[in-house]
């Protein structure tokens, strides 16, 4: 692995654009260390969508040690399962989102598939908004009028920025990460610095308990909020493992990329706690522009373009990856043909935004979304590793109608039963926006434990379906993955 640390490989190379899309990475070309992981993750989540996810707590009514405390449970038991589901790229060379295809079948994959790179698409819109918006209040301050006009020249500018970076691809983003995880991390310490004498640490809850309603209840739900947003990456986790040597150690893996991610969201989702309190839990429909009560006018600009980078290093790797989940639906592109629909994509949402709600309400009915259809699918694709000790028949990812995993018609009933099942009890244990539960409100004080249920159903039903099926012996047989 020391010689694939410091290895060029002209396929994936800084400055040019990458050659490969969702085929297993060849063993000629695979280069880097699980390191850069830690690296990579840090600079993709230092960002003011994070700081926004932290100050969920306290719009809640939720005080500001239990805040504190759901930021860091949400983090630990995100970040651990983020981690793992890094763990399939070094050993299958593809993207993470195929590796549906070996625990619901070629034909099976493609429910999660579809969500997936819709949840993606939904996340590049989301951060080009934050970024636009960044960008917006940047020239704003130097004097130019806020217009429609000037929002969609902002988006423009973005989201060529962006597009550029993902049609780029692996390489040139872990390398722009890396970089930006320095810069921004220094930016975001001097956003504390200017909120922390703002701060009442004496700031209590302003739940009042009733039917339906209490304090612990609405932690849970908290504390899934915050556990969802590393979740939501976890579909994709292995777009940025793939290109490791395939002997790598799976708890490398796992523990650089969950540390990465850990470190970072951590930092500015309690950075968010601070600043939630420090505006009074009023962040409007443009939290953006409530920096300009904490901020003074000489530090604002510096740091709105530290929104607007951090945006933009977030989105990078959601428009890479949604370029490869289109990919996956065997949709008939080019991965660079599926970033410039993406592209046009996000234009729809930034229109949809504009006439019909504000940014913050739809980030939040988003976070609920992530939450309900990731964590079945992650517990099935996780497990389904271990079952097979990480061995996978790499070529056959990519066959239809052939291979190992066509299984019956192109579907392995046990991943689809135990996804669709974990999906439903996920549904029947939510308390959100989009689907409030009777059976949390009467008797889970409005608790939403859609992401432990989930898990727990959706892998435990996989496990008792599956444990006894032939691909299970047939791949624990095989020393390492099979290219050839």
């Amino acid at each position: 692995m020391a010689d694939a640390a410091g290895k060029i490989v002209e396929a994936d190379k800084v400055g040019s654009i990458e050659q490969h899309d969702i085929r297993p990475i060849p063993l000629s070309d695979r280069h880097g260390s699980a390191k850069d992981l830690t690296r990579m993750w840090f600079g993709a989540n230092t960002n003011y969508v994070v700081l926004l996810t932290g100050t969920v707590p306290i719009t809640m009514g939720l005080g500001l040690w239990d805040s504190v405390l759901a930021v860091l449970i949400g983090n630990i038991l995100g970040c651990i399962v983020l981690g793992l589901s890094s763990i399939m790229g070094p050993r299958t060379g593809s993207a993470g989102i195929i590796c549906s295809r070996t625990a619901l079948g070629q034909a099976g994959s493609f429910l999660p598939v579809f969500i997936s790179t819709l949840s993606v698409l939904g996340w590049f819109s989301i951060n080009s908004v934050v970024a636009t918006d960044g960008l917006k209040q940047i020239i704003v301050t130097f004097g130019a009028g806020d217009t429609h006009i000037l929002m969609w020249i902002c988006l423009a500018v973005v989201l060529a920025g962006e597009i550029l970076l993902a049609i780029y691809g692996h390489a040139t983003i872990i390398a722009a990460e890396k970089y930006m995880a320095v810069i921004l991390g220094l930016l975001f310490v001097g956003l504390l610095f200017f909120v922390v004498p703002h701060v009442d640490w004496n700031w209590g809850t302003s739940i009042k308990e009733g039917p339906g309603v209490s304090v612990t209840g609405t932690w849970l739900a908290a504390m899934g909020i915050i556990f969802a947003y590393p979740i939501s990456w976890t579909n994709f986790a292995s777009d940025y493992s793939r290109y490791l040597d395939p002997d790598t150690d799976w708890k490398e893996v796992a523990f650089y990329a969950g540390l990465g991610q850990f470190l970072a969201l951590t930092f500015c989702e309690l950075i968010g706690v601070l600043f939630a309190v420090a505006v009074k839990g009023a962040l409007g429909a443009d939290p953006v522009a409530k920096l300009t009560s904490v901020l003074p006018t000489w530090y604002l600009v510096p740091f709105l373009i530290a929104v607007m980078l951090g945006s933009i290093a977030t989105n990078v790797p959601n428009g890479y990856t949604a370029g490869l989940g289109i990919l996956s639906l065997r949709i008939p592109l080019s991965r660079v043909q599926s970033i410039l629909l993406i592209g046009a994509f996000t234009l729809v949402f930034r229109i949809l935004t504009l006439l019909y709600g504000h940014f913050f309400d739809l980030y939040q009915q988003w976070l609920t979304y992530i939450i309900i259809w990731t964590c079945p699918w992650v517990a099935i694709v996780v497990l389904d590793y271990f079952m097979r000790k990480g061995n996978y028949v790499a070529k056959d990812l990519m066959k239809w109608k052939e291979g190992e995993y066509w299984y019956n018609g192109g579907v392995f009933l046990p991943g689809v039963i135990a996804f669709i099942v974990g999906l439903g009890v996920a549904i029947l244990f939510s308390n959100s926006s989009m689907y409030t539960s009777p059976l949390m409100t009467k008797y889970f004080g409005g608790a939403d434990l859609s992401f432990e249920v989930g898990i727990l159903v959706a892998g435990l039903l996989y496990w008792l379906l599956a444990k006894g099926h032939d691909t299970f012996k047939r791949a624990r047989a095989l020393n390492g993955s099979v290219w050839e």
